[in-house]
């Protein structure tokens, strides 16, 4: 058996043979197709703008022309709590005054008075002498000026800077003077003690602050014994002025 044998029956024109014979045709069908389609999509467009026209036609449109401004409603009020203006206050006819005739009317003499004068007598006798005239001490005299009032000096604090030439020293051993507690004597404690003491201008102490203490039962005995102490004043330029003075005591058992 041969291979044309096993060759069915209108096989033969199949492949590239059968797609030329029919190529015409399949254009002839496919061009018709596709001028319907467009034909049925114009179709439809038409349609729907046949109805939508058709509803709109229906619906009432009222216009009016406008020949002037005059026919236009006025415009809202801007503001709708705005007040009524106060009404207008009657008018009254109001009277003019009349005028007479001046009639002259005679001066009146002013009585003559004495005018009080500021004279003020004074005491007679000897002006140091007292209430009674027996020497004793003068009495207030109208007139006299207050006695003068002295000036407080102001204190410098410890922040404060103060110019001297010369330092404030102890006259005294402030170490020797403190004693030492003897309830720290009882534990066995030692510490150290920074003390500052404002001196005065006359070498007196004036504050004791201290300003770091180990244990605080070293606290009173030392501002007890540098509140006794003496002190040369500092000066400056040989003028005596306020400062504070610093210094650490130590407590040692022996």
């Amino acid at each position: 058996m041969s291979l044309s044998d096993l060759t069915l029956q209108g096989m033969e024109q199949y492949g590239g043979i059968d797609i030329k014979k029919n190529a015409q045709k399949n254009t002839y069908m496919g061009f018709i197709y596709s001028v319907a389609l467009h034909a049925l999509i114009i179709l439809v467009y038409v349609g729907w703008t046949w109805i939508s026209s058709e509803d709109d036609s229906k619906i009432p449109h009222f216009r009016r022309k406008i020949s002037s401004l005059a026919e236009l409603a006025p415009p809202p009020s801007t503001s709708q709590d705005m007040a009524a203006p106060p009404p207008a206050a009657p008018q009254m006819d109001v009277a003019k005054p009349t005028f007479g005739i001046p009639v002259p009317v005679p001066d009146i003499q002013a009585p003559n008075q004495t005018m009080p004068t500021n004279d003020i007598p004074m005491p007679s006798g000897d002006q140091n002498a007292g209430p009674a005239g027996n020497g004793g001490p003068p009495s207030d005299a109208v007139g006299s000026a207050p006695p003068p009032v002295k000036e407080v000096e102001k204190e410098p604090s410890q922040d404060d800077f103060v110019e001297y030439t010369e330092e404030p020293k102890p006259t005294q051993n402030i170490q020797g003077l403190v004693q030492y507690p003897e309830q720290a004597k009882r534990s066995n404690l030692e510490g150290k003690v920074t003390f500052s003491a404002l001196i005065g201008t006359d070498g007196r102490v004036i504050r004791v602050t201290i300003d770091k203490a180990d244990y605080d039962v070293f606290r009173q005995p030392v501002i007890d014994a540098v509140s006794k102490v003496r002190f040369t004043p500092a000066r400056q330029n040989q003028t005596p002025v306020k400062v504070w003075y610093t210094q650490t005591v130590s407590f040692k058992l022996h």
